[in-house]
């Protein structure tokens, strides 16, 4: 069983152990903090054997050095208290029953594996617990709060800093609060309910649940998250969320305030348009699907694809859908796959080549003339309701001349551009199914 040891005690040190493994947690850097000051031969401490109500650290005897207040046991509850001198105030929780403390401004707690239930109440109070079942509560701005191994109530109101290492429950409030979950993989997961505004959720490696239930709708206030390497689910709410994504697999689902999603690093993420818009922008090597529908002719989800090859893939959305590829030098191979909505396909604003699947309804497929030419784009599925526009090549041609000059071969028919892109329609034996189909500009 691992165990953190700091300076105190009858024996010159207090030994904590702990269930499982520990990540960095608030109470693990705590009592980092604590053995650096006994090597340096600035730590200060004090001894109360029952403690209840307020309780105030003595001051460091060393000037600007580290007080540590050992705390053997606590009657009823206690309050700990840092005097105004510059110092560094650690109350240490040595009790062997769930305790019920409250740190001061600037007061750091560390406290064990028995639980308990322990309140900051001020700028620069830190409280860490290195497991068991405890109740912690940020409930000033500028605190910063975080469990162990343990299965904790975490909860923040407002400007807090939450670190999350075991199965927690964390509540935000208020607005600024900054969420960091654990760096090490685990089979635990963190269950987040953001009521607040405007909160940052750095997701770890261990598995997160997020859903938003803020009211405010102001530009900004919506939850941002920085997905991980272990899973994600997230709920949004009426503020519109941002999502980062990572290595994990991600399930996002948009509420009402919707959610712009950059895939980043992921390979794999479902996004459902739920009750709000979607914009989702792709990555290499990234295969994200679009689900839902939300989206309508004037305000259709957007999949934008990144620099590298990727799928973007809407076909279990019944909702329209806007396809583009983003300006850029990297030549990619971009998949875009329509549902069963009318969806719009646009193709060379990027290097590369589009492969385009339409799905049902009424699709436009756009190829724009592109500054060195040469992609070999496809569309899989042209029906007798889609449109085709070819754009920026109006001095160079005709929509007639580029069907005379069509060809056809196994693959379907092509048409070839004066820039050497090529279009090909892979499900189509003859040019004339695409006569009064394409707009020409």
């Amino acid at each position: 069983m691992p165990t953190t040891t700091v300076p105190g005690g009858p024996a010159g040190h207090l030994t904590f152990s702990y269930g499982g493994t520990s990540g960095l947690t608030v109470a693990q850097q705590i009592a980092n903090a604590l053995g650096a000051a006994f090597a340096a031969g600035t730590l200060t401490q004090n001894t109360v054997s029952a403690s209840t109500g307020p309780t105030t650290i003595a001051a460091p005897t060393v000037s600007g050095g580290t007080s540590d207040l050992i705390i053997e046991s606590v009657t009823g509850s206690t309050t700990v208290i840092a005097p105004t001198v510059p110092g560094v105030y650690i109350a240490t929780n040595n009790s062997t029953t769930p305790s019920t403390i409250t740190a001061g401004a600037n007061v750091q707690l560390f406290t064990g594996t028995v639980g308990g239930v322990y309140t900051a109440t001020g700028t620069g109070a830190e409280i860490g617990a290195l497991g068991g079942i405890n109740t912690i509560t940020a409930s000033a701005p500028g605190e910063t709060i975080g469990g162990g191994t343990g299965s904790d109530l975490l909860i923040a109101t407002g400007g807090d800093v939450v670190v999350t290492d075991g199965s927690d429950t964390i509540t935000l409030s208020g607005t600024g609060n900054l969420v960091i979950g654990s760096t090490l993989a685990g089979s635990v997961s963190a269950l987040v309910t953001d009521g607040g505004s405007n909160d940052t959720i750095v997701a770890g490696a261990n598995p997160m649940t997020v859903t938003a239930t803020g009211t405010s709708t102001i530009v900004g206030s919506g939850t941002q998250i920085y997905a991980g390497s272990g899973s994600l689910t997230f709920v949004g709410g009426v503020g519109t969320a941002s999502v980062l994504g990572g290595t994990g697999a991600e399930s996002l689902t948009a509420g009402s305030g919707g959610i712009v999603y950059g895939a980043n690093t992921d390979s794999s993420a479902t996004v459902n348009s739920g009750t709000g818009g979607v914009t989702i922008f792709g990555g290499p090597g990234d295969s994200v699907s679009l689900t839902g529908s939300f989206g309508t002719a004037a305000k259709p989800d957007y999949l934008i694809a990144g620099s590298g090859n990727e799928t973007l893939n809407a076909s279990a959305s019944s909702s329209p859908n806007f396809f583009a590829d983003i300006p850029g030098t990297v030549a990619a191979s971009v998949a875009m796959i329509g549902g069963s909505g009318n969806d719009t396909m646009l193709a060379g604003a990027g290097a590369g080549s589009v492969t385009m699947t339409g799905g049902a309804g009424s699709n436009v497929f756009a190829f724009f003339k592109q500054a060195a030419g040469g992609a070999k784009d496809v569309v899989t599925d042209f029906n007798s309701s889609d449109s085709v526009y070819i754009e920026g090549y109006a001095s160079t041609g005709s929509a007639a001349a580029l069907l005379q000059s069509a060809t056809v071969g196994t693959g379907g028919v092509t048409l070839t551009l004066s820039d050497g892109t090529s279009v090909t329609f892979s499900n189509l034996v003859s040019p004339a199914t695409l006569a009064g189909k394409i707009q020409y500009g």
